[in-house]
Formats: structure tokens, C-alpha cells, sequence
């Protein structure tokens, strides 16, 4: 299926609605395709033949997004097997992508379970031409008869200048190789390649996709021992790093049925294989070398290792401007499955940058905000080498009130001066709803037994931290009570990431994990402070954080009047900055009350106290921005907003 749209493309299916001015066109391979396991040879593929763009048009950007599903009646897949996307062109199979199943016991088709993730594809685009197919490759032994998945894999190809202009790419390897055999070592599988630089490219990038696989009985080698892999050019060295991946614990995929939160040789269960990039300047036709070596490494115990292994040498003419970034992906506040943990969000925005520039950046300019309220601006220093890419968090949004549900963020400026290239400088999300919480609330947290592990920290929309607690005993059940302002976003944070016990250091576990039983049960929840009912109960199997953002009192953009007799008005509404508003109060009795002006990130800017059956009083001189005027008349609240322009 191929499908074109023009000058404004709806990437949905990435978890973002993105704003190009060019042409692009979605494709999909693989619709809902049902994927299992074939036990008497443990792998099974799923070609299909798909028709992309002509030779002839010129991709600034591919995505591919990939969803995964139970199969209709039956559970999801039980184990963490290795998948492989191919592209085969010219007879000739190119792995672009690899993608490790989740442990799905815990989800069957009837509970509509879904998740999905995406690929940046941009370094394949020389082979994303014309009719070429593409194979998904499911691996695995697991039984077929009472489990498997659906597969929905669509791409988007964003036509229009590239920052670099590719001229070809070469197979080095795709290989299984053994490590640590003493009979067969690594360095006779993965020897070195020779390559030439063809006519006109000027640059060369090489990608590795690896992932270690097997477990020893040495050190549990290659899936669980950090091995560090060296790259070289021409016998010198380009890249020295760990085949490692420390972050397992923060999948976005949790709880899963399996030992999810092990780190692991460059993957976890339930999530993309990220590949090692190295973009090397060579501007010569002259036959190069490229190695790849494993330290050292010999198995004497039994077991078997084993690296799962794609490289490519991908050739460039460099076409980049000296300032040009993308505005890659809205991490908050975002609808995409891989972002479940940071949304939603009532806060601070994270926006991913890329530089396709010359120059690094050092400070980036944008303007963002819910559609159809006034814009903010604001400009974020950071540190973002070419090709690099960078989540940058901006400051907190003062105004998510009104109707709508979009979010949208420009990149405005590149170190101080306009991006020469505009083309995907926008980008638009969905906004969720935070919950809404009293003022009033209790923090009651039951440790288990390796309290050293946990801490946790209540702080503001600006980052000033209310409650900050990480000492505990073991065991124990303990309540704080905090008492938050009116009308503010506030981000609550449990970490398990702490040292464990000397006689049990496993840690990223949550407070209950049916693998470490050692560690007890423990249990976190947020109470309301004024019933003692449960407004937060959070899953115990979380891994290494667990979070959430919540408004207190009312929810922005919203009035809350509890006592119809006393009114409270503002005129004009919008005002300006320079001609100010009034604040008018009505009441049936002369009851005393308090009126505070509070700014965005919730300081008190001015306050007034009153009794009078109606009186006014003058805002002058606040600057251009959104304000609460909350009145305050014993336990009654009527909090309304202002808008100051320029």
C-alpha cells in the first residue's frame, strides 16, 4: 500500500504529528501480519514485496514504525527471541533493523494490548527505491499452537534535500561469531574488510548492529558480560565502547512476564536494537580498511557465546548547511508508546534536536505551546555535535487551559541565528490530561527488604524539590503529609536505583520482582489528605523508576468556585501589559478574604486583603504572561485566569 500526501504530513503512526513543507509518502509492508515461531528450524519469515518512491526523488528523512499485537485467540509470545528486518535488493539481503520480543505472557489478544516503536531509517535511504521486498524475520523455539503476534510495520519517506547525499552502501558482514571459543575465535569469523570510496562521495558511515547472545558458564557471556568492541580505520582506532546496554530497567514495555530489567549486550526484551554510528570524513578513491575486534576473551568452563552481527560502510557526498537542525520527536507531552513513562505531562516539555549542520550547537531557539494560546520562547544552551542527537527539556508551560489538545513546538534560532533549512524545523503532539490531586496529600511508601535501593523526590514544575526523602528502614510503612500549593504541576518520582544489600546488590527491580524474592514486597501510593482515599496506587514491578505528574487543586484553565455567593470577576481579560486589569470582588456578607496574584511557575507576585460587600482592586505593571487571581474566603476558593499581552 502507497499513499502520498503533500506539504503537511500526519505522522500518527510515530506518536507525533509532524509539519513538513514537502512532499512524502507512506507505505506499509506489513499489516497486522501474524508472526510464529517454528520449532524445528527457529526461524520463520514473513516477505512482502512494497513499491517506494522512484529512484529519482531525494529523501530528507524515512521513518518506520513498528506495532506489535497479540495474535487473534491466542497469548503473545512468551520469550525474548531476536528479529530481523531484511531488505533484500538486487538478490542481495540487507539487515536495516532488529528488534528483540518482549516477554508477553502477561497479555492475549482479548485485552487489545498493543505497543509500538520507531526506526530512523534516513541511512538506508539508497536502498528504499523502486520495488524492492522486505522480510521480517521472527525467531524461536517456543510452541506455535497457543501464542504468537500480528506485525504492523508502515514507513514514511520525507522527500526533499538531504544533508547527505548517499551514493551507495557495502555489506562488510552479517554473522553469527562465536567469542571466548578458543577453536574458533571471533577474529577468524569477523575479519577485516576492504573498501573503496566510489566517484564523488567525500565521507563514509559505518553501522554496526550487534547484540551478544548465549550464556557461558564463564561469565554468562555474550548476553550478560560488558564486552568492549574496538573499531578501526586503516589500522587506526575510531571507536573504543562497551557491547552494553544499561538502561533496561527504564524500558518503556513493563511490566513484562521475564527477567526484563537484566541489562544485557546491547538490548532489551521488548525493545529496538539502537546501532553504533561512525561518520568518517574521506575524500579519496584509495582502498581503506575496516576492523572490528573484540577484547580479548577465552571460554575454559563450557557454554557458548555468541555475536549476532550486521556492518555496512554507507557512502556520502556531504550536502550539509553550515546551521540545520530537525526538530526529531515531542517526548512530552506525546500519545507514543515508547514515551509511556515521561507522559503525561502537566510540566516541562522534552523535545529531541538533531544537528545536520556543520557547526555545533550550542544553544537552540524555540517557540512552543498549546495550539491556540499565546506562544512561549525560550532558548535551551546545549551541546550537540553533528549528527548527534540531543533531548532537550524546555521551560515549564504556563498555560494549558483552553479548548484543544495539541501541542506544538519551532525550532526558532541555531546558536543565535536563523536554521538554514526550515523544512522540519515543527513538530505537533497529543496531550493527555495529568490527574488532579488536592493540595492536601499523604506519601505512604512500604519499604521491603533492600531500602537502600530507594529514594524519592517531590518537586515543582521548575524543578525546586518540595520533599526529598532516601533514608529508610527496612520494612516499614511510612506516611508524610505535604501540603502543596493552588493550581501547580507537580512531579512525583520513586527510584529503586540506590546500592542494594551487600548480600543481595541487585537493584532496578521495583519493590516486588518474582526473580529477586530476596528483596520482600514493598508497596508506594499517594493519598488524598483530606479523605485518606487512594488517588495514586502504583505497580510495584516497575524496574528502575517509577513517576507521575498531577495538578493540584483544579485543573488549568478551568474555573472552580465553591460558594456561588461569592463572585469574583477580572476586566479587560485579556488585558495589557500596559493598561492593566481590575479585579472585581462580590459577596452576599462581609466575610474577610485574601486575593493573591500568582505568576506561571507559582510564585505570589502581589496579594490583597479585603471584607467589603464589592470591591475592586488595580493590576498594574505585570508583565506579559498567564496568571492565576486566586480568592480565598475560609475554606472557599475561587481561583480564575488572566492573560497579560504585550
Amino acid at each position: 500500500m502507497n499513499q502520498k500526501f503533500v506539504y503537511l504530513l500526519c505522522l500518527s503512526l510515530l506518536g507525533s504529528i509532524s509539519l513538513y513543507a514537502a512532499d512524502s509518502t507512506k507505505i506499509t509492508s506489513h499489516n497486522k501480519v501474524v508472526i510464529k515461531t517454528n520449532p524445528s528450524v527457529g526461524v520463520t519469515e514473513y516477505p512482502a514485496r512494497v513499491g517506494f518512491p522512484a529512484d529519482s526523488v531525494n529523501y530528507r528523512k524515512v521513518y518506520m514504525y513498528l506495532e506489535f499485537g497479540c495474535a487473534p485467540g491466542l497469548r503473545c509470545g512468551e520469550w525474548d527471541y531476536t528479529n530481523h528486518i531484511y531488505v533484500v535488493k538486487d538478490s542481495v539481503r540487507y539487515e536495516i533493523a532488529r528488534y528483540i520480543t518482549p516477554y508477553g505472557f502477561y497479555w492475549n489478544s482479548s485485552m487489545n494490548w498493543k505497543h509500538g516503536w520507531y526506526y530512523d531509517l534516513t541511512d538506508f535511504a539508497y536502498l528504499l527505491h523502486d520495488s524492492i521486498d522486505i522480510v521480517y524475520q521472527h525467531s524461536g523455539y517456543e510452541g506455535n499452537t497457543d501464542r504468537g503476534w500480528t506485525v504492523t510495520m508502515n514507513y514514511v519517506t520525507v522527500h526533499g534535500e538531504p544533508s547527505r547525499i548517499p551514493l551507495g552502501l557495502q555489506k562488510l558482514h552479517r554473522v553469527n561469531a562465536s567469542y571466548g571459543n578458543v577453536n574458533n575465535p571471533f577474529s577468524n569469523i569477523v575479519t577485516p574488510k576492504i573498501f573503496t570510496m566510489p566517484k564523488g562521495a567525500d565521507a563514509v558511515s559505518f553501522k554496526i548492529i550487534q547484540t551478544g547472545h548465549g550464556m557461558d558458564q564463564q561469565e554468562n557471556c555474550a548476553e550478560f558480560c560488558a564486552k568492549k568492541r574496538i573499531v578501526k580505520l586503516d589500522g587506526k582506532t575510531l571507536s573504543n565502547e562497551y557491547v552494553w546496554r544499561e538502561d533496561c530497567g527504564m524500558n518503556s514495555l513493563f511490566p513484562q512476564a521475564g527477567t526484563w530489567i537484566y541489562d544485557r549486550a546491547n538490548w532489551c526484551p521488548g525493545a529496538p536494537v539502537k546501532s553504533h554510528d561512525l561518520y568518517v570524513p574521506i575524500n579519496d578513491t584509495n582502498q581503506h580498511e575496516f576492523a572490528l575486534e573484540m577484547e580479548a576473551y577465552s571460554n575454559t568452563t563450557g557454554g557458548s557465546a555468541v555475536y549476532d552481527l550486521s556492518t555496512y560502510a554507507l557512502y556520502y557526498k556531504d550536502n550539509r548547511k553550515q546551521l540545520d537542525a530537525a526538530l526529531e520527536d515531542i517526548i512530552a507531552p506525546s500519545t507514543h508508546f515508547d514515551y509511556l513513562r515521561q507522559n503525561p505531562t502537566c510540566g516541562a516539555p522534552i523535545v529531541r534536536v538533531k544537528n545536520l549542520g556543520k557547526d555545533t550547537l550550542k544553544s537552540v531557539e524555540f517557540e512552543y505551546g498549546k495550539v491556540g494560546n499565546s506562544p512561549q520562547r525560550i532558548w535551551v544552551p546545549c551541546l550537540i555535535a553533528p549528527f548527534a542527537s540531543q533531548d532537550l527539556t524546555l521551560e515549564a508551560v504556563y498555560d494549558w487551559g483552553g479548548s484543544g489538545n495539541v501541542f506544538s513546538a519551532t525550532l526558532i534560532k541555531l546558536n543565535g541565528q536563523a536554521d538554514e533549512n526550515m523544512v522540519d524545523n515543527t513538530l505537533t503532539s497529543t496531550i493527555t490530561n495529568s490527574a488532579m490531586y488536592p493540595n492536601k496529600i499523604i506519601i505512604v511508601f512500604k519499604t521491603n527488604n533492600a531500602p537502600t535501593e530507594n529514594a524519592y523526590t517531590l518537586k515543582d514544575a521548575r524543578g525546586k524539590v518540595i520533599r526529598y526523602k532516601n533514608t529508610f528502614a527496612a520494612n516499614t510503612i511510612y506516611r508524610d503529609t505535604v501540603y502543596l500549593d493552588n493550581n501547580l504541576c507537580y512531579t512525583f518520582e520513586l527510584t529503586d536505583d540506590g546500592p542494594g544489600p551487600s548480600n543481595n546488590p541487585l537493584n532496578k527491580d521495583g519493590l516486588d520482582w518474582w526473580a529477586n524474592t530476596a528483596d520482600g514486597s514493598g508497596y508506594i501510593q499517594i493519598r488524598n489528605g483530606n479523605t485518606n482515599g487512594i488517588l495514586k496506587n502504583f505497580g510495584a514491578d516497575f524496574g528502575t523508576k517509577q513517576s507521575i505528574q498531577f495538578y493540584t487543586t483544579y485543573k488549568m484553565g478551568i474555573q472552580t468556585e465553591a460558594n456561588k455567593d461569592l463572585q469574583l470577576d477580572i476586566l479587560p481579560n485579556p488585558s495589557s501589559s500596559q493598561l492593566g486589569s481590575k479585579i472585581c470582588v462580590n459577596q452576599t456578607s462581609n466575610h474577610a478574604y485574601q486575593i493573591q496574584v500568582i505568576d506561571a511557575l507559582g510564585r505570589i507576585i502581589t496579594s490583597f486583603k479585603g471584607q467589603d460587600s464589592f470591591q475592586n482592586f488595580d493590576l498594574n505593571g505585570l508583565s506579559a504572561g498567564v496568571y492565576s487571581i486566586q480568592l480565598t474566603q475560609g475554606s472557599d476558593v475561587v481561583v480564575k485566569k488572566l492573560l497579560v499581552g504585550e
